[in-house]
């Protein structure tokens, strides 16, 4: 690619718009959340998800901005909760994200209206994906052909041992290339 398409911050916001923001993205693994309450945050692009178990057999994910004022309900990056509580102006959300409690509102307030917006959700094989279009592409396709392939491994019954992130200055491209081609590798990693 043109030089342009790693370096331009216009060409990379379209990248995070159209491709990241509407693809289905592996957020993390059930066992990260086993219990009723837990909950962990995906955090891409300046946006930042609860990934939150609301039932034994329900896993939700909302984003972690109340809709009073926008602040952050989340500040750690895992946890576990009765119910979503924001600290700047205690409003209450249940697991789920609807809208419980709103202190020193009017009394007609349609907390239905006011619930934590989601994020579409499907677990496959323990595996979490999310999706932040509003209308997603069906994961339907990934389903049907991955479930077969996946289930042997037992990955549902997999446990996260351990998780660590490496941010790296650059755009998102180069990271990708370097690990999907070898051009690099005699002169870089001559051992």
């Amino acid at each position: 690619l043109e030089q342009a398409f790693y370096t331009d911050e216009d060409i990379y916001e379209r990248d995070i718009d159209e491709v990241f923001l509407k693809s289905w993205l592996y957020a993390g693994h059930a066992s990260e959340i086993e219990s009723v309450g837990d909950w962990f945050l995906f955090e891409l692009a300046g946006e930042s998800v609860i990934i939150i178990r609301s039932s034994k057999d329900e896993i939700n994910a909302v984003m972690n901005v109340c809709r009073h004022r926008g602040s952050k309900i989340c500040l750690e990056s895992k946890g576990c909760a009765k119910k979503l509580v924001c600290r700047y102006h205690a409003w209450v959300y249940e697991l789920n994200g609807d809208l419980r409690a709103a202190a020193h509102m009017q009394e007609d307030l349609d907390k239905s209206e006011l619930s934590l917006k989601k994020v579409h959700c499907e677990v496959l094989e323990g595996m979490i994906y999310i999706n932040f279009a509003e209308e997603p592409s069906s994961f339907a396709p990934v389903r049907d052909a991955m479930s077969e392939v996946l289930r042997p491994y037992h990955l549902d019954k997999a446990k996260v041992a351990y998780r660590e992130t490496y941010p790296i200055k650059a755009n998102w491209k180069l990271s990708l290339e370097n690990y999907t081609e070898c051009y690099h590798c005699a002169p870089s990693h001559p051992e």
